[in-house]
């Protein structure tokens, strides 16, 4: 949960020009997230180009066009997919004329409450469902190419943030390292982002082959360099806002040798794990109020014995 307390924290993921890798950040970014240990859900905010469902493989019957427009709840609009909660866009364009963003802030109050993070992926330009989304974040990542047209696009949108009186927590350089200007502090420098966390994801074939598959490439290629920068990105980000991923439970188990009652680890398990207490197979099958008369009991015996036998 995020130091403020409680709620999770929410994101806007925005861009000034469409086509730059909004999407696939967002996309990425929660499912790095996820894998750290975090509750994350994903919205799709692009009322009029929504693509979401397609990055994350999921076919959905109910979107947060429905919940805008009044015709679902933001828990019937709740897809899982990839270790993460979705909350898909619809592509139909009456369902787009349909749709009221003024009612995002109650999907974005309701994720909040049961999520560590949630990720708007706004869409490109300068609109009023894209401020919408921004005014319900506690904070805009931007997203850009280092093109001249895709940089003068963010920082108008890096404006609109900051008359909204939001922060821009990052800045997410993506195609880099393909001839183009790859300067990522001079750029950071003109979007006011020096300050901020700034990832740069390079040029990555594996990023179109999980864009082919429905899948995120941190998924689907977690080695690929695209998905490194967006490991990067979430702990930076993650950090950056008092962001703490959950410690894990303790199994309480221990290994004991029962011919000497000491400690005895598996060399198949972490000793983080915990302890693991070996129980008598008359105790397990009593607790487990198995059927435990004679014949029975013999029969269980002799197949354990068998079993023991195998790997002795």
């Amino acid at each position: 949960m995020n130091e403020a307390g409680g709620d999770g924290y929410v994101f806007a993921v925005a861009s000034g020009k469409g086509g730059v890798g909004k999407s696939t950040t967002t996309a990425n970014l929660g499912v790095a997230l996820a894998d750290d240990g975090f509750d994350v859900a994903l919205v799709d905010v692009d009322l009029g180009m929504a693509n979401l469902a397609g990055l994350l493989g999921v076919d959905p019957d109910v979107t947060l066009h429905d919940v805008l427009a009044g015709d679902a709840s933001p828990a019937d609009a709740a897809h899982e997919a990839e270790g993460l909660t979705l909350v898909p866009g619809s592509t139909d364009l009456e369902q787009f004329a349909e749709a009221d963003a003024k009612s995002l802030h109650r999907v974005a109050s309701y994720l909040r409450e049961r999520n560590d993070v949630v990720l708007l992926d706004a869409g490109a330009g300068l609109s009023y469902d894209i401020a919408m989304a921004m005014s319900v974040a506690d904070g805009v990542l931007l997203v850009t190419t280092a093109e001249l047209a895709s940089l003068t696009d963010a920082t108008k949108t890096g404006q609109l943030v900051g008359k909204l009186d939001k922060p821009v927590v990052g800045a997410v350089f993506t195609r880099t390292g393909d001839g183009g200007f790859d300067d990522v502090e001079g750029i950071a420098a003109a979007l006011g982002t020096t300050d901020a966390v700034t990832v740069s994801v390079p040029y990555d074939d594996a990023v179109k082959l999980a864009v082919r598959k429905s899948r995120p490439v941190a998924a689907l290629a977690p080695e690929s360099p695209a998905a490194r920068a967006y490991d990067r990105l979430a702990a930076k980000l993650a950090d950056s806002v008092g962001l703490e991923p959950p410690e894990a439970e303790s199994t309480g188990f221990e290994w004991v040798d029962p011919e000497t009652g000491e400690e005895a680890r598996d060399p198949g398990r972490d000793a983080a794990d915990g302890p693991v207490y070996e129980i008598p197979l008359a105790d397990l099958i009593e607790e487990a109020g198995l059927d435990s008369d004679d014949d029975a009991a013999d029969r269980r015996v002799k197949l354990l014995d068998r079993v023991k036998s195998r790997f002795s």
